[in-house]
């Protein structure tokens, strides 16, 4: 009889744990407390225009293993992601190229205080962080108040690894958001690529799992991967903080394409969206087609999308807690993996690796086989 592995959470991070586990001879069950697989990463359609309704997704990895295991998956298809920026009127790329600047009111400011910049970046809090790498002008125009509303937080409240490769300033003419080699989309969207990696795990949805159902859903000795929050797997809600998304989709049949680029950023508070996506940019095939669907993402919504990683700590400090709890358990093995279970700021790839190390973990103590 095949060894069971149980895993909680049929996002990337679970599907990835339960492709690996199931080519290695292992019985898998994964446990899902939505209706549908995907988590956060779920793809949806409107006559036959995507959209996501968790946010855009664009898979960019420079692992080359992650990548050979998604493209052999599903098709994917070339996307490389282009975000811009409003600045007081002006539409620029993010990040920004210094050419760029040159058409906003206050360059000479802004170039004054790029000459300024000390040689490395201030790590802090988010905000040193941001002005060190920016300046005080273009920082309070580009990412202060787009940061307080995503956030719902002062900027110098986050820890600077929130900034860590999301925020710089660019003079090599570049103006996509990712250089990893290996850059696409799903043709058919992420719903499909979840599904091809759960493969033959037996997977069942709405089903919420506490640390109180570990006992029910494996016997003793199995091991389990939590892919959910751990604050939600130990039953104890809001003993972390999470900021959430909710995303205002709008079909608009006549436009090809409404925007310059999948991802328009609005820092201004005076709006109360951060951003708006058009995910049509991912499929060029569809560009010339009637049919968009333009999402503005407002922040503040009871989700848990992003961990807070505050400048103090004090919230890692929680998680680690939370962590020594689920490794001290003595029935189960236990396993945490992706973004909502380690409370990490992570891109795809890494969940889909994060998963991969949790099965791998596993496979390595255990046969997989008969027994």
């Amino acid at each position: 009889m095949a060894d069971t592995v149980a895993v909680v959470g049929a996002g990337l991070s679970g599907a990835a744990a339960a492709w690996l586990l199931t080519r290695r001879g292992f019985q898998v069950e994964v446990y899902e407390k939505a209706a549908v697989v995907g988590g956060h990463v779920r793809t949806e359609w409107i006559r036959g225009i995507p959209y996501e309704p968790h946010g855009a997704h664009i898979f960019h990895t420079y692992d080359r293993r992650v990548w050979r295991i998604v493209s052999q998956a599903v098709e994917f298809v070339p996307y490389r992601h282009r975000v811009l920026t409003r600045i007081r009127g002006h539409v620029i790329s993010w990040p920004p190229q210094e050419d760029e600047l040159r058409g906003l009111p206050d360059f000479a400011d802004i170039t004054w205080e790029l000459a300024l910049r000390p040689a490395t970046a201030d790590p802090t809090n988010f905000e040193t962080y941001c002005v060190s790498l920016l300046g005080p002008t273009l920082y309070e125009e580009s990412v202060r108040g787009y940061t307080r509303k995503q956030w719902g937080r002062d900027p110098h409240t986050l820890s600077a690894s929130v900034a860590k490769g999301r925020v710089e300033l660019r003079n090599d003419g570049n103006v996509h958001l990712f250089r990893d080699p290996y850059q696409g989309w799903p043709r058919r969207g992420y719903g499909e690529l979840v599904e091809a990696l759960l493969g033959p795990a037996v997977v069942h949805l709405g089903c919420t799992v506490t640390v109180q159902d570990v006992p029910a859903i494996a016997r003793g000795g199995r091991p389990v991967i939590v892919t959910s929050a751990l604050d939600d797997f130990f039953d104890e809600p809001g003993a972390l903080p999470w900021r959430g998304v909710r995303l205002e989709p709008t079909y608009l049949p006549e436009t090809t394409l409404a925007q310059r680029a999948m991802v328009v950023n609005e820092p201004a508070e005076t709006l109360a969206w951060t951003r708006s996506i058009e995910t049509k940019w991912a499929l060029s095939e569809l560009h010339d087609r009637p049919g968009t669907v333009v999402m503005r993402e407002f922040p503040g919504a009871p989700a848990k999308h992003y961990p807070v990683l505050d400048s103090a700590g004090e919230n890692r400090r929680i998680q680690d807690s939370l962590e020594r709890r689920l490794v001290g358990r003595s029935r189960n093995p236990v396993y945490a993996a992706g973004r909502l279970a380690t409370y990490r700021y992570i891109n795809m790839d890494e969940a889909i690796l994060s998963g991969l190390r949790a099965a791998e973990r596993i496979a390595g103590k255990g046969s997989g086989g008969t027994s």
